[in-house]
């Protein structure tokens, strides 16, 4: 009798355990992998770097060049091709960005797309993002002025600016490319403008299925100074999606 209680705590005792470690497999593979499959997909991430000048009011040389080194983030989101329900964005959110590593040299501000004209930024206070960037998404077409993305997935982006950087002053009867090498003149490595900025991505739908990612960008990767323009992409499975 004694023997048959023994035996039956001991498999009560081995069923719990290998519930507990299916369990925990579960939520390590899930904090690990993620979601398996979601409705809309990030098919990938661009960045481009690259550098620019704006000539001083009232200059006392022939180039006096304030500098910046400007890092264009494009994040195509495409509708899940496996995926036969009828889902609808609501909002694609950026949020809670930090610096993880901050630049040898400048400032790092974030700005909204709402300046761009005509494919060109326009690096102004009043577009800078403080807190979060929202896209609400839109039945008809992507608006990016308006900050509205197709409600079936469409190309969002923003900028990550080094600004104060210094200046270039220069007499020379000499080129001046507004790109990288600009930066190379004015003495400015590429180690002191290396930096790592991470944020979340939200994808939140109609349905209240709500998904988040975090994204690191190393900015800007590569020899910016000597090539004047760089770029590079993350793609879709290097990105962990979760509900939240």
């Amino acid at each position: 009798m004694e023997r048959s209680k023994f035996l039956r705590k001991n498999i009560v005792i081995v069923i719990i355990a290998i519930i507990t470690i299916a369990v925990i497999s579960i939520i390590v593979k899930y904090s690990v992998e993620g979601e398996s499959s979601i409705p809309f997909q990030v098919s990938k991430i661009m960045v481009i770097s690259n550098a620019s000048g704006t000539q001083k009011e009232n200059a006392q040389s022939k180039w006096d060049l304030n500098l910046v080194q400007n890092n264009d983030i494009y994040i195509d989101i495409q509708k899940n091709k496996n995926d036969g329900t009828r889902e609808i964005i609501d909002k694609i959110i950026f949020s809670d960005f930090e610096i993880d590593k901050a630049p040898k040299k400048g400032e790092i501000v974030l700005y909204n797309p709402q300046s761009v004209e005509n494919g060109v930024y326009h690096n102004e206070e009043q577009y800078q993002i403080t807190d979060t960037l929202e896209y609400i998404g839109n039945e008809e077409k992507t608006d990016i002025r308006n900050l509205q993305i197709s409600n079936q997935g469409g190309l969002v982006f923003l900028r990550i600016v080094n600004q104060n950087l210094g200046q270039y002053t220069s007499n020379e009867d000499e080129e001046i490319r507004h790109d990288g090498t600009l930066l190379k003149k004015a003495g400015i490595t590429d180690e002191e403008l290396n930096c790592k900025v991470s944020f979340d991505l939200s994808i939140e739908l109609k349905s209240d299925k709500n998904y988040k990612t975090r994204v690191t960008l190393e900015i800007p990767k590569g020899n910016l100074t000597q090539e004047g323009t760089t770029n590079y992409q993350i793609e879709m499975n290097e990105l962990v999606f979760k509900r939240y």
